[in-house]
Protein backbone atom coordinates (compact mmCIF):
# COMPACT_ATOMS: atom_id res chain seq x y z
CA UNK A 1 0.00 0.00 0.00
CA UNK A 2 1.13 3.40 -0.82
CA UNK A 3 1.72 5.49 1.84
CA UNK A 4 2.43 9.19 0.49
CA UNK A 5 -0.70 9.19 -1.92
CA UNK A 6 -2.91 8.40 1.49
CA UNK A 7 -0.62 10.87 3.86
CA UNK A 8 -1.21 13.97 1.10
CA UNK A 9 -5.22 12.69 0.81
CA UNK A 10 -5.41 12.67 4.86
CA UNK A 11 -3.61 16.16 4.94
CA UNK A 12 -6.51 17.14 2.79
CA UNK A 13 -8.84 16.19 4.61
CA UNK A 14 -7.42 18.13 7.73
CA UNK A 15 -7.62 21.05 5.74
CA UNK A 16 -11.28 21.14 3.89
CA UNK A 17 -13.33 19.55 7.82
CA UNK A 18 -15.37 22.36 8.09
CA UNK A 19 -17.64 22.95 11.07
CA UNK A 20 -19.93 25.48 12.70
CA UNK A 21 -19.01 29.01 14.47
CA UNK A 22 -22.09 30.04 16.11
CA UNK A 23 -20.45 30.74 19.31
CA UNK A 24 -22.09 30.65 22.54
CA UNK A 25 -20.85 30.73 26.11
CA UNK A 26 -21.73 26.73 27.36
CA UNK A 27 -21.10 24.48 30.41
CA UNK A 28 -20.41 21.21 29.73
CA UNK A 29 -21.26 18.66 32.68
CA UNK A 30 -20.33 15.00 32.44
CA UNK A 31 -21.66 12.64 35.10
CA UNK A 32 -18.93 9.79 35.17
CA UNK A 33 -18.25 6.80 36.51
CA UNK A 34 -15.43 6.66 38.89
CA UNK A 35 -12.00 6.12 38.80
CA UNK A 36 -10.85 8.76 36.70
CA UNK A 37 -7.26 8.10 35.79
CA UNK A 38 -4.87 11.19 35.18
CA UNK A 39 -1.76 11.59 34.18
CA UNK A 40 -2.32 15.43 34.36
CA UNK A 41 -3.91 17.63 37.36
CA UNK A 42 -6.28 18.63 34.66
CA UNK A 43 -8.17 17.69 31.44
CA UNK A 44 -8.87 19.65 28.48
CA UNK A 45 -11.99 20.33 26.53
CA UNK A 46 -10.39 21.52 23.39
CA UNK A 47 -7.85 18.85 23.43
CA UNK A 48 -11.25 16.32 23.69
CA UNK A 49 -13.12 18.27 20.81
CA UNK A 50 -9.82 18.16 18.39
CA UNK A 51 -9.58 14.72 18.82
CA UNK A 52 -13.15 14.03 18.26
CA UNK A 53 -13.02 16.34 15.15
CA UNK A 54 -9.69 14.86 13.49
CA UNK A 55 -11.89 11.40 13.94
CA UNK A 56 -14.76 12.92 12.06
CA UNK A 57 -12.45 14.67 9.64
CA UNK A 58 -10.52 11.47 8.43
CA UNK A 59 -13.16 8.84 9.03
CA UNK A 60 -11.84 5.71 7.69
CA UNK A 61 -8.18 7.07 7.84
CA UNK A 62 -8.65 7.43 11.45
CA UNK A 63 -7.61 4.32 11.80
CA UNK A 64 -4.77 3.98 9.88
CA UNK A 65 -2.93 7.01 10.60
CA UNK A 66 1.36 6.07 10.76
CA UNK A 67 2.47 6.87 14.23
CA UNK A 68 5.76 8.62 12.93
CA UNK A 69 3.85 11.42 11.00
CA UNK A 70 2.88 14.63 12.66
CA UNK A 71 0.10 16.29 11.02
CA UNK A 72 -0.81 19.43 10.46
CA UNK A 73 -3.11 19.62 13.35
CA UNK A 74 -3.33 23.79 13.72
CA UNK A 75 -5.11 23.33 9.80
CA UNK A 76 -7.84 21.57 11.22
CA UNK A 77 -10.95 23.47 12.56
CA UNK A 78 -12.40 22.80 15.64
CA UNK A 79 -16.18 24.62 16.62
CA UNK A 80 -14.42 26.22 19.99
CA UNK A 81 -13.75 30.28 19.37
CA UNK A 82 -10.18 31.16 19.46
CA UNK A 83 -8.39 34.40 20.60
CA UNK A 84 -4.92 34.41 18.71
CA UNK A 85 -4.29 30.46 18.73
CA UNK A 86 -6.06 29.64 22.08
CA UNK A 87 -9.38 28.24 22.35
CA UNK A 88 -11.90 29.54 24.68
CA UNK A 89 -12.25 26.45 26.92
CA UNK A 90 -11.19 25.44 30.20
CA UNK A 91 -9.52 22.72 32.27
CA UNK A 92 -11.64 20.24 33.82
CA UNK A 93 -13.46 21.17 36.72
CA UNK A 94 -14.53 18.37 39.42
CA UNK A 95 -17.10 18.13 41.96
CA UNK A 96 -14.26 16.23 44.16
CA UNK A 97 -10.38 15.12 43.13
CA UNK A 98 -8.50 13.71 45.90
CA UNK A 99 -5.78 12.17 44.65
CA UNK A 100 -5.44 7.93 44.86
CA UNK A 101 -2.64 5.16 43.32
CA UNK A 102 -3.85 2.13 41.78
CA UNK A 103 -1.52 -0.88 40.32
CA UNK A 104 -2.60 -2.21 36.53
CA UNK A 105 -1.24 -5.43 35.88
CA UNK A 106 -1.16 -6.89 32.23
CA UNK A 107 -0.19 -10.41 31.48
CA UNK A 108 -0.86 -13.25 29.35
CA UNK A 109 -3.51 -15.65 29.87
CA UNK A 110 -5.38 -18.20 28.19
CA UNK A 111 -8.09 -15.68 26.19
CA UNK A 112 -5.48 -13.87 24.27
CA UNK A 113 -4.75 -17.24 22.34
CA UNK A 114 -7.15 -16.85 19.26
CA UNK A 115 -5.05 -13.95 18.74
CA UNK A 116 -1.75 -16.06 18.28
CA UNK A 117 -0.50 -17.46 14.61
CA UNK A 118 -0.67 -21.02 14.25
CA UNK A 119 3.33 -21.46 14.81
CA UNK A 120 3.03 -19.63 17.61
CA UNK A 121 0.56 -21.66 19.16
CA UNK A 122 3.11 -24.19 19.11
CA UNK A 123 6.17 -22.68 20.69
CA UNK A 124 6.81 -20.58 23.62
CA UNK A 125 4.97 -17.23 24.03
CA UNK A 126 7.81 -14.52 25.24
CA UNK A 127 6.44 -12.37 27.67
CA UNK A 128 9.35 -10.21 28.73
CA UNK A 129 9.12 -8.14 25.32
CA UNK A 130 6.85 -7.86 22.05
CA UNK A 131 2.76 -7.91 21.99
CA UNK A 132 2.09 -10.07 24.70
CA UNK A 133 4.72 -8.29 27.12
CA UNK A 134 3.64 -8.85 30.87
CA UNK A 135 3.94 -5.21 32.62
CA UNK A 136 2.97 -3.66 35.84
CA UNK A 137 2.58 0.07 36.22
CA UNK A 138 1.23 2.84 38.71
CA UNK A 139 -1.52 5.05 37.65
CA UNK A 140 -2.75 7.80 39.88
CA UNK A 141 -6.51 8.15 39.70
CA UNK A 142 -9.21 10.32 41.34
CA UNK A 143 -13.24 9.63 42.02
CA UNK A 144 -15.37 11.86 41.02
CA UNK A 145 -18.87 11.62 39.87
CA UNK A 146 -18.96 15.13 37.78
CA UNK A 147 -16.03 16.68 35.49
CA UNK A 148 -17.12 20.20 33.57
CA UNK A 149 -15.67 22.22 31.48
CA UNK A 150 -16.42 25.77 30.40
CA UNK A 151 -15.85 27.13 26.89
CA UNK A 152 -17.23 29.75 23.97
CA UNK A 153 -18.55 27.62 21.14
CA UNK A 154 -21.10 25.80 18.55
CA UNK A 155 -23.47 24.25 20.52
CA UNK A 156 -24.52 22.39 17.98
CA UNK A 157 -21.84 21.13 16.98
CA UNK A 158 -20.57 20.05 20.23
CA UNK A 159 -23.89 18.63 20.29
CA UNK A 160 -23.31 16.37 17.36
CA UNK A 161 -19.56 15.51 18.43
CA UNK A 162 -20.00 14.48 21.67
CA UNK A 163 -21.28 11.17 21.59
CA UNK A 164 -18.55 9.67 19.79
CA UNK A 165 -16.64 10.27 22.80
CA UNK A 166 -17.50 7.43 25.58
CA UNK A 167 -14.90 7.91 28.73
CA UNK A 168 -12.72 11.08 30.33
CA UNK A 169 -9.13 10.26 31.41
CA UNK A 170 -6.84 7.12 30.25
CA UNK A 171 -7.90 3.71 30.68
CA UNK A 172 -10.90 4.15 29.23
CA UNK A 173 -10.47 0.22 28.11
CA UNK A 174 -10.92 -1.10 31.67
CA UNK A 175 -13.93 1.23 32.35
CA UNK A 176 -11.61 4.48 33.42
CA UNK A 177 -13.82 7.70 33.44
CA UNK A 178 -16.76 6.35 31.69
CA UNK A 179 -19.46 8.62 30.16
CA UNK A 180 -22.88 8.33 31.64
CA UNK A 181 -24.51 11.05 30.18
CA UNK A 182 -23.53 14.73 29.36
CA UNK A 183 -25.28 18.27 29.65
CA UNK A 184 -24.58 21.39 27.52
CA UNK A 185 -25.95 24.41 29.46
CA UNK A 186 -25.64 28.05 27.72
CA UNK A 187 -23.97 30.36 30.64
CA UNK A 188 -24.51 34.26 31.03
CA UNK A 189 -20.61 35.10 30.15
CA UNK A 190 -17.41 33.18 28.78
CA UNK A 191 -16.24 31.58 31.84
CA UNK A 192 -13.56 29.49 29.80
CA UNK A 193 -10.47 31.77 30.66
CA UNK A 194 -11.30 33.19 34.26
CA UNK A 195 -14.50 32.55 36.71
CA UNK A 196 -15.12 33.42 40.64
CA UNK A 197 -11.57 34.45 40.79
CA UNK A 198 -9.48 31.17 39.33
CA UNK A 199 -7.95 31.24 36.37
CA UNK A 200 -9.53 28.40 33.86
CA UNK A 201 -7.23 27.73 32.35
CA UNK A 202 -3.04 28.38 31.21
CA UNK A 203 -3.01 31.58 29.53
CA UNK A 204 -0.02 33.18 27.17
CA UNK A 205 1.73 35.92 29.30
CA UNK A 206 0.36 38.16 25.84
CA UNK A 207 -3.16 37.26 26.58
CA UNK A 208 -3.10 38.66 30.89
CA UNK A 209 -3.54 41.80 30.47
CA UNK A 210 -7.22 42.02 30.77
CA UNK A 211 -6.94 39.16 33.95
CA UNK A 212 -7.37 40.63 37.74
CA UNK A 213 -4.28 39.50 39.62
CA UNK A 214 -5.31 36.98 41.71
CA UNK A 215 -3.45 35.64 44.69
CA UNK A 216 -1.67 32.49 44.47
CA UNK A 217 -1.62 32.10 40.60
CA UNK A 218 1.88 31.95 39.02
CA UNK A 219 3.31 32.20 35.92
CA UNK A 220 5.26 29.04 34.70
CA UNK A 221 6.05 27.38 30.81
CA UNK A 222 3.09 25.50 29.79
CA UNK A 223 1.20 24.09 27.07
CA UNK A 224 -1.31 26.01 25.86
CA UNK A 225 -3.09 24.42 23.07
CA UNK A 226 -3.94 21.06 21.59
CA UNK A 227 -1.75 19.05 21.06
CA UNK A 228 -0.76 19.84 24.58
CA UNK A 229 1.95 16.82 24.98
CA UNK A 230 3.80 18.99 21.96
CA UNK A 231 6.55 21.04 23.23
CA UNK A 232 6.44 23.16 20.55
CA UNK A 233 3.44 24.35 22.59
CA UNK A 234 4.91 25.51 25.60
CA UNK A 235 5.36 29.23 26.12
CA UNK A 236 5.33 31.39 29.44
CA UNK A 237 1.92 30.96 31.01
CA UNK A 238 -0.61 31.80 33.74
CA UNK A 239 -2.14 28.76 34.78
CA UNK A 240 -4.35 27.25 37.24
CA UNK A 241 -4.32 26.25 40.80
CA UNK A 242 -3.82 22.51 40.88
CA UNK A 243 -7.40 21.05 41.82
CA UNK A 244 -5.44 17.82 42.81
CA UNK A 245 -5.56 17.07 46.54
CA UNK A 246 -3.59 14.01 48.40
CA UNK A 247 -6.43 10.93 49.16
CA UNK A 248 -5.82 9.10 52.17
Amino acid sequence: MEIDPILDEINQQIHNYQCGEDYHPLQISFKVRPPVFIAHPWLYFDSLIQYLCLRDALGEHFYILPTDIELPLDDLMIPIKKTGDVYHASISQFDKAPLYQSTIYKRFNDKNIDKLKPKQRQGRIHTDSGYFKDFMINLPFITPNRISFYTCADPKEIKRLLPHLNHLGKKGSIGGGKILKYKIKKTEADYSFYKDGQIMRPIPQELTKKIPLIEGTQFMNSSYKPPYWDKRNIKMCLVPKNPITVGI
